[in-house]
């Protein structure tokens, strides 16, 4: 009876457990990182003109962003079966599923889609301009992928590079705007190195803003 009865205890302390704490998206370490710059606009052209004429010049620009950042890398790691003291009982060697940015640390449990109003209400420098969030996020509902949650995104953009296809997601944990990258192992960057992962974030630089935002990284394994 006895024996029975610490059976019955250690069931439900496993089960209490299992209900309390779940699978989260690891805190990743940045073993490095690189400032690779920024899109160089071209030289000015040139136009000749005369007193009394009036001259057509049609122009071509390209500039640069100030309403986006890119993100890009590799995603390395283990999967880890331990306890709440960080002692481990055992390890199996993992490869990145899905790269979660955010600006604050991001309740997880609480992630859903993420609107237009969510994000413009957050970063409310991409409610304008032409590469503003509703024309860059275009894609159509699709899963992103996670094997933690179960979630969809109306919001997605396409990064393609070559042959590899990039995604990057915006979501909602009903305060914080949390984008998800996910990884395709061994792709194909926009410049032609090999990297697992490659996504956009918001960055302000309008009005000449030049100060540096610290995004919070995590990475999903599978």
């Amino acid at each position: 009876m006895k024996t029975k009865t610490m059976m019955v205890a250690l069931i439900v302390t496993l089960v209490s457990m299992y209900a309390v704490y779940a699978a989260e998206p690891g805190g990743a370490t940045v073993t490095s990182s690189q400032d690779l710059g920024e899109f160089s606009a071209g030289s000015a052209g040139t136009v000749s003109i005369e007193a009394g004429n009036v001259t057509q010049a049609n122009l071509e620009a390209n500039m640069s962003t100030y309403r986006w950042s890119g993100l890009l890398g590799n995603v390395s790691g283990s999967i880890q079966l331990g306890d709440g003291s960080s002692n481990v009982l055992f390890t199996w060697t993992g490869s990145g599923r899905l790269v979660y940015a955010s600006e604050a640390s991001p309740t997880w449990g609480s992630l859903a889609d993420a609107s237009q109003a969510n994000v413009e209400g957050v970063y409310t420098h991409l409610a304008t301009g032409s590469d503003n969030y509703s024309l860059t996020f275009t894609g159509g509902s699709e899963s992103i992928g996670s094997g933690i949650f179960t979630l969809s995104s109306d919001f997605a953009t396409t990064l393609s590079s070559g042959a590899t296809t990039w995604k990057t997601y915006s979501l909602w944990d009903t305060t914080n705007v949390v984008f998800a990258g996910r990884v395709e192992s061994a792709g194909t960057s926009y410049s032609g190195t090999t990297v697992d992962y490659q996504m956009i974030i918001p960055e302000d630089g309008t009005a000449g803003d030049t100060t540096a935002t610290t995004w919070n990284l995590y990475a999903e394994l599978v």
